[in-house]
């Protein structure tokens, strides 16, 4: 691997043939700035090591705070060098942390301390858990994903291409089509990074590293923790927010004895959840905080409009929403009077309904009360959280390329949290969020657990080296770096009482194993009682997707475990089988959980129509005669026949429609992205091989073949992608989409849950 990555990036560097004295001007000029780079070495010795990228003026600054946390870090186990340097680009620290890691010792993981570059990653979407933003029609600054998977992940390669001329930090790279198209990273890391870019951030950088290196004096178990879900998650399903409770029951079983404690709020509890979620945070005993909700770069988004108890509640609450819409209609410079008459003439209001859009007095009211709503970065002025370590599953909270980000003002406000895990971009709500959580109780380092984070825009971003006591003897730290490769250990791990251990080791042998593992997995998923461990062995078995896991779908669909039939649904839809189709019909009729049945209806909408139909008809038939069997069969069809339609009649229309603007047909062709219509994959092949038709529409075509990555006709896409690569006729941006294609339908979803 090493090897590899060495020649990948030299033979990235120098393009095409240079005059020899530019050449060696070039060759000069960069063994000047590699010369600046100071490198500190251990002052102890240790297995493994740990390093702090810091950049010169940050370094010189707050030098003697980098020196404590230095020496705490060194003092916690591991041997830690500090690099400094005037960082210009994101390739001269890529170099030195790929020299470190060549070194003796064993490099485990990295910190990026101030202005370190930012490298925005382009042509990478599948990486990413849900980001699908069109990168032509937006900014490259909004359009990209700010991730240092460029510095932890070293086999990834990427075609650099420009500097943001306004943000100084942030450096534009596309993946390349040669790069592996799955994320497997080599080392964690982590962010110091201030949330203000003006010289005051040196001052919060010095505290913070005062504040984690005095932390690691404490061995704080954890005994307490808060998961909050907000407004919108998971389809509001209750039985998927319950269902999680006993997953975290099985990975902190402390926390459900005397002396622990696991608030699990959600935002139906009160219409004053932001006072309670701010009370909960700066309670001193914290350990832990988890939030499952919206958000933004300086926003949490806690709660929704409450549900009216009154009349006049429910008339204020209308009133309020059509002044909203009026308001947004003048900002976007529309006929306010034509908006009006939408309203008037949908929903029977009146007029009056409007009056106080503009007055200052219902205005500010309205802004307040929004406001109160939300957790904004404003409010951490307020108070001073004491988790140590936050999770944020929530949109753009971790945006570190931003000003004011929130989870930054968590760590660098006055209260004691030390690390962050959060997201530069948006993110999915249906993953897993809580995945690997239960290892904490052993002293897991945070950057350890997040190494195993396949998602592109997830960060740590604190301290990266902060762990919580070990409740036990084991040294996870080590067998994590150390004994990696160790089979009959992990094999041993098995058979273990604790559920994160067992699932740990499940996820460790696969990785060793791989198909050999196959038999295992099966076994593991029919009789382990643990939801996280079935979980681990579903996931596995996913990536394989075998004609084995094909057929255990099938009983995967009724687990016990909400988000394992969550899954189940989503995965046949993606699969594609006619044969799934009275199953999920079923799954969507009768599953308690909402979100399972959203997904079964959407795998559906992918699936055959009229077979679909056949199928509905035979399930209604045989239900009982209290159930209104005509509504349901009028519904069902219905949805079937518009699902149809929308393929053959919108999407397919308009991609082949010439008459239509460019923009237009592309925007039909990144539909099928999300949705995965098996019956358009000869289409989008077609599109993909005409030479008439736009080269952007080309690509378009084969880049939106690459995300039927479960679907048993990818080998006839492969097929074409290899055809279409090595033809001399064919333009070069088309056969390197077309490489990149084939590289992601080989390897698979970057994370086997998120497809």
């Amino acid at each position: 691997m090493k090897q590899k990555f060495t020649e990948s990036f030299a033979n990235r560097s120098i393009k095409g043939a240079f005059p020899l004295t530019v050449y060696v001007l070039a060759v000069i000029f960069s063994a000047q700035l590699f010369a600046q780079v100071k490198v500190e070495q251990p002052n102890q010795l240790h297995p493994t090591s740990f390093a702090i990228i810091i950049d010169k003026i940050t370094y010189e600054k707050a030098n003697e705070a980098v020196y404590a946390y230095r020496d705490a870090v060194e003092e916690d186990g591991l041997s830690v060098y500090v690099v400094s340097n005037e960082w210009n680009t994101p390739e001269e620290v890529r170099t030195e942390v790929l020299k470190l890691y060549n070194g003796n010792l064993p490099l485990e993981g990295v910190v990026f301390v101030g202005d370190i570059p930012i490298p925005m990653i382009r042509g990478a979407q599948h990486l990413t858990s849900a980001f699908k933003m069109n990168e032509d029609k937006y900014p490259w600054f909004r359009s990209s994903v700010p991730s240092d998977r460029f510095y932890d992940d070293f086999d990834l390669r990427f075609d650099y291409l420009s500097k943001d001329t306004v943000n100084n930090l942030c450096f534009y790279y596309s993946l390349r089509e040669d790069s592996p198209q799955k994320v497997s990273r080599d080392i964690y890391s982590g962010r110091i990074i201030a949330p203000v870019k003006d010289d005051s951030k040196y001052e919060f950088v010095k505290n913070f590293l005062y504040k984690a290196a005095e932390n690691k004096k404490e061995a704080n178990a954890i005994d307490n923790m808060m998961v909050y879900t907000g407004y919108g998650y998971h389809s509001e399903s209750l039985t998927s927010w319950t269902d999680e409770h006993i997953s975290l029951r099985e990975q902190f079983p402390q926390l459900f004895k005397p002396g622990g404690k696991l608030n699990f709020l959600n935002f139906r509890m009160s219409r004053k959840m932001k006072e309670i979620v701010m009370t909960e945070l700066e309670k001193p005993e914290l350990d832990i905080a988890v939030f499952h909700a919206h958000g933004n770069p300086d926003v949490q988004y806690l709660d929704d409009y409450p549900p009216a108890e009154q009349i006049s509640q429910n008339a204020e609450s209308i009133k309020m929403f059509l002044r909203s819409k009026l308001r947004s209609a003048k900002r976007r410079k529309r006929d306010l009077q034509e908006v009006k008459n939408y309203y008037i003439t949908h929903f029977g209001v009146s007029e009056k309904w409007f009056e106080g859009a503009f007055e200052d007095s219902l205005r500010v009211a309205d802004s307040l009360f929004v406001y109160n709503l939300e957790l904004h970065s404003k409010d951490l002025e307020l108070f001073a959280p004491q988790a140590e370590l936050v999770m944020f599953d929530q949109c753009f909270n971790g945006s570190f390329h931003r000003e004011n980000y929130i989870a930054g003002r968590y760590l660098f406000g006055t209260g004691n949290t030390i690390a962050a895990i959060a997201n530069s971009v948006n993110c999915l709500q249906d993953k897993w969020a809580n995945k690997f959580l239960g290892l904490l109780n052993y002293g897991l380092r945070i950057g350890q657990l997040h190494k195993n984070s396949a998602y592109i825009e997830n960060h740590v971003l604190g301290d990266p080296t902060y762990r919580f006591a070990n409740k036990s003897s084991l040294d996870i730290n080590r067998l994590a770096v150390l004994e990696k490769d160790n089979v009959s250990l992990w094999k041993e791990y098995l058979t273990k009482d604790e559920e994160p251990l067992r699932g740990f080791a499940v996820y460790k042998l696969f990785g060793l194993l791989n198909e050999d593992f196959e038999d295992d997995l099966i076994d593991i998923y029919k009789s382990d009682p643990s939801f996280n461990v079935r979980l681990h062995a579903f996931s596995s078995l996913a990536e394989l997707n075998s004609p084995v896991f094909q057929e255990l779908l099938k009983e995967t669909i009724n687990d016990p475990y909400e988000f394992i039939r969550r899954k189940s649904v989503k995965i046949m839809g993606k699969i594609g089988k006619d044969e799934y189709i009275p199953i999920l019909l079923k799954q969507s009729i009768h599953d308690p959980s909402p979100r399972v049945s959203f997904n079964a209806k959407t795998a559906l909408s992918v699936l055959n129509p009229s077979k679909a139909s056949e199928a509905a008809e035979k399930i209604i038939d045989g239900m009982a005669d209290f159930i209104p069997k005509e509504l349901l069969r009028q519904n069902l069809i219905r949805k079937f026949n518009r699902n149809d339609q929308w393929l053959n009649e919108e999407l397919l229309q308009k991609a082949f429609d010439d008459t239509l603007k460019i923009s237009k047909r592309i925007n039909s062709i990144r539909t099928f992205r999300n949705y995965n219509f098996v019956e358009a994959i000869p289409e989008l092949l077609v599109l993909a091989q005409d030479e008439k038709q736009p080269e952007k529409l080309r690509l378009a075509a084969i880049e939106a073949l690459g995300w039927f990555n479960y679907c048993d006709i990818s080998d006839k896409v492969i097929a074409v992608c290899e055809n279409l690569s090595s033809r001399d006729s064919v333009p070069e941006s088309i056969k390197e989409e077309a490489v990149k294609t084939k590289n992601r339908l080989l390897a698979g979803c970057n994370v086997s849950l998120t497809p």
